[in-house]
């Protein structure tokens, strides 16, 4: 089985779905983003993608009726002001800052690994992290550098998971789809258990960081091979783990057992270890 099969099974598998049609699937696969021409924005989509770790959002936005709001503490998303305002070791102000302006829902425990004040570690190291950068073309001067290398583009997302505490490798790469490069995937739970289930990435793998790496890589290998994006590839199989046509409010349940099932038998075992061609 080639490369270029799988992600065709893949797509063809989500079509027998009932009401997911070539125009559901398809709304899926491309990008809703264009990347912003200013700072304030990006600097709001990395606080998106902080909140994202485990499963947060509920915690954070959820709990001060929108993220958006967090920006009448922000400085209406200003990072030069943020870090002007908030040392990097200014987390618990930050965070006296948010409960005493924004009211949060919720307990907010402020113990040293809990949510809320990693969150506020993550925003101020965001801010000072953008402030390196004198505007938003510096910015993607830096990060086409890297991007539009295949040898380098696996350098980005993790020079962002070190200045960003909070942010690991797939949470970058999830920052850096969403902002709108589309040749960028993220190596979700979803993706490495069926790559995994399909011996396209290394079973006994140790180390995440390495395996979130080869699941970005061939990521961008069956990219290549459909003459499709990173983007494309990465929603196929997110939506085949987590079931959820978000766009279009239908939700199909997890599929990933059954899509593994169905691969092993129309390819036998031995067969399951892609070829890319």
């Amino acid at each position: 089985m080639t490369d270029k099969e799988l992600y065709q099974f893949a797509y063809d598998f989500l079509r027998t779905f009932a009401n997911v049609n070539d125009e559901i699937l398809n709304r899926h696969l491309e990008s809703e983003h264009i990347k912003p021409r200013d700072l304030k924005i990006v600097y709001y989509r990395l606080c998106e993608s902080a909140q994202n770790k485990q499963m947060s959002s509920k915690v954070i936005g959820g709990s001060m009726n929108g993220l958006e709001n967090l920006g009448k503490v922000l400085f209406d998303f200003d990072p030069t002001k943020v870090a002007q305002v908030f040392k990097k070791s200014d987390r618990d102000r930050l965070l006296d800052a948010i409960i005493k302006e924004l009211k949060p829902s919720g307990q907010i425990r402020r113990a040293t690994r809990s949510i809320w004040p990693q969150y506020c570690q993550s925003i101020i190291d965001a801010a000072h992290f953008l402030c390196s950068f004198k505007d938003v073309d510096d910015f993607y001067k830096w990060t086409d550098f890297f991007s539009e290398d295949n040898r380098a583009k696996p350098a980005l997302p993790l020079l962002i998971s070190y200045e960003i505490s909070g942010i690991g490798f797939p949470l970058a790469c999830d920052f850096l789809k969403e902002l709108g490069f589309c040749d960028y995937g993220k190596p979700d739970v979803h993706l490495k258990e069926i790559f995994k289930a399909l011996n396209l990435v290394d079973q006994n793998e140790k180390s995440t960081t390495k395996l979130d790496f080869q699941t970005l890589k061939v990521i961008d290998r069956i990219a290549k091979a459909n003459d499709t994006t990173s983007y494309a590839v990465d929603k196929v199989f997110w939506l085949i783990g987590s079931g959820d046509f978000y766009l279009s409010n239908l939700k199909i349940g997890r599929q990933k057992r059954e899509f593994i099932e169905k691969i092993k038998e129309h390819y036998p075992q031995h067969r399951t270890k892609l070829k890319n061609k």
